[in-house]
């Protein structure tokens, strides 16, 4: 039997809600990250303080510029991931690292609104909205003159790798020229989703250091080019670490290293991340650096030994 001409008509119209429904959930969704994720620029002149200066990105250039920020100098964009935020120590290291050694502008993205203790299903389902805004960002400060596509550098600490990927992975201005991510999360992440986590196509040149591979950061390669320094799954130093909180969070203390250190972490390559992880790399003449100052003359997998203690690498 066919259907009623008000029963076809009442599809319709659901249909049509659905459909409205689901822009205005959209909208909604785009006015909570831009309503919860926060900008903040330090440079020099701020580099003391734990906040530097909040910005209203998108509304306002004047207020960008009259925060410091100099479209003349390379931008650094660091990204923190759960349970953190703007003062937590994986965005103070390295904005401290990068303000003492160079003249850059620093601009970490607070999304803690997003992600709090002990909600991390909350933080990964606003990953890909947290990355939209990033990139809608971006591209408007590019258009604006106050971004140079490749004088940017994206730096992710966990979740916050996979924002970074996000953002580069939807920038409408162009590639980003790097982003770097630090011990990418793996709980309830797919690595296999390009559009959600982390990947070679989200920048020019994308380098990641495991740190805690396997428990809160993931195995898999992420980028152009992989680091797992000691095997990448648990760091000296880090005893009892059941959680792999110590471990993990040492990405983001080589990474600070590295940035006042440049030649501080030699690697060298692995036949392949499987080989890296169970340390199973002979010395080679196939070396890399690793870290801020990143060399290297072959993509791939690449292992070294660091110390359990700050230093932890050769000067």
């Amino acid at each position: 039997t066919s259907a009623s001409p008000l029963t076809m008509a009442n599809a319709r119209l659901a249909a049509v809600l659905l459909l409205a429904v689901a822009f205005q959930a959209e909208a909604a969704s785009d006015w909570y990250h831009k309503a919860h994720v926060r900008f903040h620029v330090f440079t020099k002149d701020t580099a003391h303080t734990t906040k530097g200066v909040m910005i209203q990105p998108d509304l306002d250039k004047q207020n960008v510029l009259d925060s410091g920020f100099n479209p003349d100098l390379d931008t650094k964009v660091l990204i923190h991931g759960f349970s953190n935020g703007v003062t937590s120590t994986a965005m103070q290291e390295p904005k401290d690292a990068y303000l003492t050694v160079s003249d850059v502008n620093v601009m970490v993205v607070d999304w803690s609104d997003l992600n709090p203790a002990p909600l991390y299903l909350a933080g990964v389902g606003n990953v890909h909205g947290v990355g939209m805004r990033v990139a809608e960002v971006l591209d408007w400060m590019v258009a604006e003159g106050l971004v140079k596509l490749d004088r940017l550098h994206i730096v992710g600490h966990s979740l916050g790798a996979h924002v970074a990927g996000v953002a580069g992975h939807n920038m409408q201005s162009g590639r980003v020229a790097r982003i770097t991510g630090l011990d990418p999360a793996r709980p309830l992440i797919n690595p296999k989703d390009i559009d959600s986590c982390l990947s070679p196509d989200d920048a020019e040149l994308v380098d990641v250091i495991h740190t805690n591979a396997g428990t809160l950061g993931q195995q898999v390669t992420s980028g152009h080019i992989d680091f797992y320094p000691n095997g990448g799954k648990s760091q000296p130093g880090c005893n009892n670490d059941f959680t792999g909180a110590c471990s993990h969070g040492r990405s983001h203390e080589l990474f600070a290293e590295s940035i006042l250190h440049p030649t501080t972490f030699t690697a060298w390559q692995c036949e392949d991340n499987w080989a890296a992880l169970h340390k199973r790399c002979e010395q080679s003449s196939v070396t890399a650096t690793m870290g801020e100052h990143l060399t290297y003359s072959k993509p791939g997998a690449y292992y070294l030994e660091t110390a359990s203690s700050s230093p932890f690498g050769s000067k």
